[in-house]
Order: C-alpha cells, then sequence, then structure tokens
C-alpha cells in the first residue's frame, strides 16, 4: 500500500489546482478551467421578447457559489435570479432591472398577450408566489399564490389581457420541484428531535394491498384557478391532483388533466418513470365556470394535449384501463363533442416506455392529425396524415431523413427542417420553402426549465420559424422569404427568445456571455456575465475513429493537456451508449458536471470512450471491457505519447456500474473511480426512494428502482424471483474478490442510486483484504449541488490521481491548516 505521504502530496495538489486562478488573471493570458471558476460563474436564464417586439425581459444569475441555501438541487439558484428588461426599439437603451427594488429572487413566466403585463414568480426561503407586473409604470401585484410546477405540464397561460389561468398550491406549500428535497432534510430533523425529545412517536406508515402502496398523509392537492390580472383576485375553477392544462386558442375552454385512481404496480407492465396514478381528461368552461365529466374509462399518455385550431377538439394519446401505453391510440375529444378513434394500423410510436418519458408526438393539419411514428418492421420515423376509418398516408417519405419536430403550424400547414431545408407540410406532403443552396437548421430555444410537452410537442401557431446556416448566422424563414436577423454569426450561440424580427442569443467567448440581440441586420449586444472570464480556454476534444465490436468504425473523444508528453495519467470515463465530447455547456450544467478541463488543466489527459448501450444483459459486462480496451488501443496508438501504464478509469450514474464490471475483469488501470454507481441488481430492486423514504405521500417512487432494474437502463426484464441467474450475472457485486485496484467510491445519501450500492462493494473489498475509499456526501442527490461539495469532489479525485498515478517518490509533508485557499473567481459588474 502506499504511504501516507502520497496521501498528502494528493491533497496538496488539489488545493493547488482548485486555487490557480489568481496568478494567470493577474497575468493577462490566457488560461485554463479551474473548478473556483465553474463555483463562480454567472449566468443568463430565460429570455422573452414582448408581442410588439418592442421590449424584452431576461433573467441574470449571480455566482453560483452566492447562494444562501442550497435546498433545491439545481433549482436553489431562483434564489439568486432577478429579471433585466431593455428597450429593442432604442439601441441606445441600456438594460435596467425589471423591479429594482425587489432584490433577487424573481422568474419570467410571460407576457400578457398586448405585452401590457407580465407575469413573474418570486422565491424567498420557503415563499413561492405568483406576481403580475404592469410594464408602463413598471409596479408589481403580488397575488400570494403559490404556483404548482407539474412536471412536464403547464404551469401558468395568459386567457387575455386581464385572466390569467394557472395551477397553484392552495396550502402554500411548495411544489415538487423546489420542495421535494429540502422537505425530506427537514423532515428527517424534525424526526430525530422528536425521538430525542421522547414525547411523541416518530414513525412513518405505509401499506401495501393489491399491489397499490398507501400513506397516512395525503398527497398534496392543487387548484385550478384563474386570476384576475388587474385586481388580483382568484377564483377556483377545480381542484385535485393536477397534472396537465391547455387553454383552447380562442382562450374559452381548459383541457384539463387530473391524477385519479392509484394503480397497482406491473399492471399491466412496471415502467421506470410511469405515473402511479391514472390520468383523466375533462373540460371546464371559463364562461359558465362548468367542468365536464372526466373519461372515466381512458388513461391520458403525459406530453400531448393539442388543441385543434378552431378550438373545438384536443389531441392526446389515450389507452383503456389496464391496457398497455404501446397498445393505446391516438385520439381526439371536445368540451361538446365525443371522442375520436384515428386509425394507426401498421404504425408503431414506440415502446410503453418511451410513449411514457418521451411521449408521443403529434399535432393538428387542418381538422386531421398527423402523427410521428414509424411503420411496422422499420426503424425509420415519418409524419403520416390519419384520419377516422382510413389507413394513414406518409408526408415525409420523400425526404433523405424526416424532421424529428415540427416547427411551426397554421390552419392548414405545418413548416418542419428536414435534409437542411425548411419545408411546409400539407395533406399533399411537403414542399420546399428554401433553396437547395441554403443549408440550414432549425434554431431551438435554449430553456432548460420547460416541459417536455410545451418544448417539442406545442409548436407555435404561425408562419414563421428562426434558422441558422453553415455559418452560424440567423435567418427569418416566412413562407418562401429568408431574412437576415443580424451581423456575423456563431455557431455556438444559443437562441433564448425570438419574435418575427428580432432573436436574442448567447454568444460565448471563453467562460463569458454575451446577450446580443439580433435584428434588421445588426447585432447588439446587450449585457454579459463572467466578463473576467473571457481569457478561459475551453479545452477541445480530439476525435479517434476505430473499430467497434463488431468492427464498425466508431468514435472515441480525447482531451490533452498542452504538452502531451508531459500527460500524468489518462482518465479513462465509459458511458454505455455514449461517447462525449463534452462540448462547452450553460453554465448551470458545467458547475455540477464533470469537467475534463480542469483534469487537462492539471496535467491530465482525458478519454471518452465509445462502449455500446444496448447489449444482452449477460453479455454485457465483458462487452463494455473489450470495448474500453478497443477505445484505448486507438487512442494510444494515435497518441503515442500518452503513459499507458498511468491510467485510471472513472464511470458515473451508469457509467460507474460499467467501471465496476469492467473493475472485475481488468487489472489494465491503475484505479478505478465509482460515482453514484450500481453494483448490486438484487439490492437496486427493492430499495426506496432515498427521499420519498421521509414523506411518502410525495411520492414513494417504487416505479422507479423497481422499473430501473426492470424495464429501465438495468433491463433485466423481470422481478429477482423470475429471473436469479440474470441478477446475479449482471451484479459485480458477486464478483467482487476478482477486484485486483484500488477503487475510490463517492456517494451521497439522497441520491436515487442508493448509497448502499456503494457501501456493500466497500464491504466486499474490505473483507478481501483489497484496497478502496468510501466518501459519502449529506444531503446530497445524483449529482452535486452545495459548492463546497463541489470543491471537495474535485479535491477528493484530485487526491485519488495523485495516490494512485503519480511515481514520485519524492514527497514532503505539510500541515493540513496550511493547504492554500481558493480565492473568490472575479464577478461581472452590472450594467
Amino acid at each position: 500500500m502506499w504511504n501516507v505521504f502520497h496521501r498528502l502530496a494528493g491533497a496538496v495538489l488539489a488545493a493547488l489546482c482548485l486555487a490557480g486562478a489568481t496568478h494567470a488573471q493577474t497575468a493577462g493570458v490566457s488560461r485554463s478551467l479551474t473548478v473556483d471558476d465553474l463555483l463562480g460563474l454567472e449566468a443568463f436564464g430565460r429570455a422573452s421578447i414582448s408581442p410588439d417586439g418592442r421590449w424584452a425581459v431576461y433573467e441574470k444569475r449571480a455566482g453560483y457559489d452566492t447562494m444562501p441555501r442550497v435546498e433545491s438541487n439545481g433549482r436553489s439558484t431562483w434564489s439568486i435570479m432577478e429579471v433585466w428588461l431593455v428597450d429593442l426599439g432604442d439601441p441606445n437603451s441600456a438594460p435596467v432591472r425589471l423591479l429594482p427594488g425587489e432584490g433577487l429572487g424573481l422568474q419570467l413566466v410571460g407576457w400578457s398577450p398586448s405585452g401590457k403585463r407580465m407575469l413573474i414568480t418570486r422565491l424567498r426561503g420557503d415563499a413561492f408566489e405568483y406576481g403580475v407586473v404592469t410594464l408602463s409604470d413598471r409596479a408589481v401585484r403580488w397575488t400570494g399564490l403559490t404556483p404548482d410546477l407539474p412536471l412536464g405540464g403547464a404551469t401558468a397561460q395568459w386567457a387575455s389581457d386581464e385572466t390569467i389561468i394557472a395551477a397553484v398550491r392552495p396550502d402554500g406549500s411548495l411544489p415538487l420541484v423546489l420542495g421535494y428535497d429540502r422537505t425530506s432534510m427537514r423532515r428527517r430533523v424534525e424526526a430525530w428531535n422528536r425521538t430525542a425529545l421522547g414525547q411523541e412517536p416518530s414513525r412513518t406508515v405505509i401499506e401495501a394491498q393489491d399491489g397499490v402502496m398507501t400513506t397516512e398523509a395525503p398527497e398534496p392537492t392543487q387548484a385550478l384557478v384563474q386570476l384576475n390580472a388587474g385586481t388580483g383576485e382568484a377564483e377556483v375553477l377545480a381542484e385535485g391532483l393536477i397534472a396537465d392544462f391547455a387553454l383552447s386558442p380562442d382562450g374559452g375552454t381548459v383541457a384539463l388533466v387530473r391524477r385519479r385512481e392509484l394503480m397497482a404496480i406491473g399492471d399491466p407492465e412496471l415502467l421506470h418513470m410511469e405515473d402511479d396514478r391514472r390520468r383523466r381528461l375533462a373540460f371546464v368552461d371559463l364562461e359558465s365556470r362548468a367542468i365536464t365529466p372526466e373519461l372515466t374509462h381512458l388513461d391520458i399518455a403525459p406530453h400531448l394535449l393539442r388543441w385543434s385550431p378552431d378550438s373545438k377538439r384536443v389531441l392526446f394519446w389515450g389507452r383503456r384501463d389496464g391496457r398497455r401505453w404501446d397498445r393505446g391510440s391516438l385520439m381526439s375529444v371536445g368540451a361538446a363533442e365525443g371522442v375520436e378513434t384515428f386509425s394507426c394500423d401498421g404504425l408503431e410510436v414506440g415502446s410503453s416506455a418511451s410513449v411514457v418519458v418521451a411521449g408521443v408526438q403529434a399535432d393538428w393539419l387542418g381538422r386531421a392529425p398527423v402523427l410521428h411514428a414509424r411503420a411496422s418492421g422499420s426503424e425509420r420515423r415519418d409524419w403520416y396524415l390519419l384520419s377516422l376509418g382510413r389507413a394513414p398516408i406518409a408526408l415525409t417519405t420523400s425526404l433523405v431523413a424526416a424532421p424529428a419536430r415540427i416547427a411551426a403550424a397554421t390552419t392548414d400547414r405545418l413548416y418542419v427542417f428536414a435534409d437542411g431545408r425548411y419545408w411546409a407540410m400539407s395533406d399533399a406532403g411537403v414542399q420546399p420553402l428554401s433553396d437547395t443552396d441554403q443549408r440550414i437548421r432549425e434554431t431551438v430555444l435554449f430553456d432548460l426549465t420547460m416541459g417536455r410537452r410545451l418544448k417539442s410537442n406545442e409548436a407555435p401557431r404561425r408562419k414563421w420559424s428562426l434558422a441558422i446556416d453553415a455559418e452560424g448566422q440567423l435567418l427569418m424563414m416566412n413562407g418562401e422569404r429568408s431574412s437576415r436577423l443580424g451581423q456575423g454569426g456563431a455557431l455556438d450561440d444559443r437562441t433564448l427568445a425570438l419574435s418575427d424580427r428580432a432573436a436574442l442569443s448567447l454568444r460565448p467567448t471563453g467562460l463569458a456571455d454575451t446577450l446580443v440581440n439580433q435584428s434588421s441586420g445588426r447585432t447588439q449586444a446587450i449585457d454579459g456575465v463572467n466578463a473576467a472570464l473571457a481569457d478561459v480556454v475551453m479545452t477541445e476534444a480530439e476525435a479517434v475513429k476505430h473499430p467497434d465490436l463488431d468492427g464498425r468504425e466508431t468514435t472515441s473523444w480525447v482531451f490533452l493537456p498542452k504538452r502531451p508528453g508531459d500527460v500524468r495519467g489518462v482518465i479513462v470515463g465509459p458511458y454505455p451508449g455514449w461517447a462525449d465530447n463534452l462540448a462547452r455547456l450553460d453554465p448551470l450544467t458545467m458547475t455540477y458536471s464533470f469537467r475534463p478541463e480542469v483534469f487537462v488543466a492539471a496535467g491530465y489527459a482525458v478519454v471518452s470512450p465509445s462502449v455500446p448501450g444496448d447489449l444482452p444483459v449477460r453479455e454485457r459486462g465483458d462487452a463494455y471491457a473489450r470495448s474500453v480496451d478497443l477505445a484505448i488501443d486507438a487512442v494510444l496508438a494515435a497518441m503515442p505519447e500518452l503513459p499507458a501504464d498511468r491510467m485510471v478509469l472513472w464511470g458515473h450514474s451508469f457509467g460507474g456500474y460499467a467501471a465496476l464490471e469492467i473493475a472485475v475483469r481488468s487489472s489494465r488501470y491503475r484505479s478505478y473511480i465509482a460515482s453514484s454507481a450500481y453494483s448490486d441488481m438484487l439490492g437496486v430492486w427493492g430499495e426506496f426512494d432515498a427521499i420519498g423514504r421521509i414523506q411518502p405521500e410525495n411520492g414513494m417512487f417504487f416505479r422507479f428502482n423497481q422499473g430501473w432494474t426492470e424495464t429501465g437502463q438495468g433491463a433485466l426484464g423481470a422481478p429477482p424471483w423470475l429471473a436469479p441467474d440474470d441478477y446475479a450475472a449482471t451484479s459485480p457485486f458477486l464478483r467482487a474478490d476478482r477486484i485486483t485496484r484500488p477503487i475510490l467510491f463517492l456517494t451521497a445519501d439522497l441520491d436515487f442510486t442508493p448509497m448502499t450500492q456503494a457501501e456493500r462493494m466497500f464491504s466486499a473489498i474490505l473483507r478481501n483484504g483489497g484496497e478502496a475509499r468510501l466518501v459519502t456526501y449529506w444531503g446530497e442527490k445524483h449529482l452535486t449541488w452545495s459548492p463546497a461539495n463541489i470543491r471537495d469532489r474535485y479535491k477528493q479525485i484530485f487526491d485519488w490521481l495523485a495516490y494512485t498515478l503519480d511515481d514520485s517518490s519524492e514527497v514532503s509533508t505539510v500541515e493540513t491548516g496550511a493547504l492554500p485557499r481558493s480565492e473568490p473567481s472575479p464577478r461581472t459588474p452590472p450594467p
């Protein structure tokens, strides 16, 4: 075993790497990414342009490590967000705070139809509420209503300039996406205190009967309300467990989906991410307040709730109770009309799991729907026109590659991008609207918070779309006419908002982002973040092509330090089904994810090997090891200067599982790092959700771990008692005695990958006399959110790399208190 001096040397290296920004900044030269850079990142959030095109508003977030508390995973950053306003009609106008007296914690929701008002939210501690801003005097009326944020569904919609339809929490509790984590942590403390005081019981009770789990406390309900924007008065339209709603184009009717009867687990099949309740559809008439009877015989799939242009019918994917989702049908129904079922003969929309997770894509073309599906026996997806009692008609088979989504919709046309062109889709097929020599693709709005239905299945009702050409120039496509929005272009721009005359985009330079307005052939800088980090060099990955297990060409990616000959070691990061060039991401994603540039700056090369994902379960462990060997062999052949004898294999989540499967088969690597790694499929299957354990009424997600093991990435297809040999064959825990190299385990107590998975592997290695280190983060989940824990996580990894890869025997001891400390990253001054 390596001695303690190596451990101390690793700690010194880690601290030096974390604190390395200051000198390079003062020297005024380009430099590499540091952890402190990541934790200090400011960011832009959502943006929106007013309906008349005059005004733009955008969210701007302070430095990540300025959050007062980290209790709601990545959404904790909402507490340090503010909203800015800029006059797009005046090129000399500087942005101003929309509500300068309100401070931080503001987020956008949406403009009223005329742009007279704007709906926003405010997060302050445990208080979250809607506010209505009048743009003329920038006054805000706080409503006292707590927004609900249905997973994947709608939050609020303007029915008119005076009326808002919104889902709210009547009891004032935080919506699940904000309150789930913090409630579980606080309940634990409260439960421990009750036990310590000894005056009242401290326990949780759940029951199982006929495949249904019930709890003592009821699940919190929601209310659908109509809010008067002028007076602030709210009227309750409906109550219950609201899953989604959609307002008709004429603003007169709401299609409302509520979660109703609990479903027995596994009936008719077990799915990873499926809701535990059936979803029922009804209609609310906003004039009479009448609610139609629910479709009690039909279960409504998520991610599709599309009104027809004439406001008469709603399109949805439904199944009869007890049937599988992939045996469902595309249907429509109206408030005053019955259910219609469209013929999908010969078409497949995908598996039941894909219906639940990704949704069925469909829209209206006039009075008939179109469906994105594949013909039976084919791998290709196309758009098909459906009708009552007639066979589907393919509309996009003339294209080389059919479009995956609809960009815009009018009454009798749908607009799509495919084969590098812009097309109009009608019942006669597709007609090109752009030239063959104008290679373009759709510009999709960058919004990490938008639900899947609103992002991919609610094409805006308009004729125009925004495109980007091969040079990165934004083009407004309006029928057969196109116009350039700005001057110059950048392929890595991210578009936040658009109108028929302008677009707001983020243009990166190093770690700096500039918000630009592109309109009337001009590009105007509006605001920026991380200005002092523009000199940070983002490492470019190099592609290495090589044959895969079947002899087909595949691509792995390599990140190299500036002087490859001086590489201290090689970090190999497999993830089955994915090889990543880890291009620059948004600041939030960069903060919590593994950033190879940090390790490249410290002298390590990073390899993302191509590893197949869809493999027979009993063969996948061997296939992982052989696939990574093929990738590494190709990388070493292409870059012989890399140290083949100093490599570490590192995997997170299912990549961590792959790392352990390789660890029981290979001694090629000096050590392993298994982060949030699965190790024992039997143990995963029956484990409770860590957060739901203390608050089961908010979702004891039995379908999560059971579904993951049987039908998700685990892919074992059955519970343990029906497939014990498969569970044994895919559990590296049962082959822990074959591990010959040290392993660093990183885990967290609130992770949906149970921390017991790491603990049992650590115990097995301990019992077998091997070497391992287990680091557990408390109050963290599958990803790490606390700035201090993020910093420490990198430190632990740097320490491990030094401990297992460095060959130097010349080390000196230092006192822990003498280690260098990171300086704060510079912030962008307000404009």
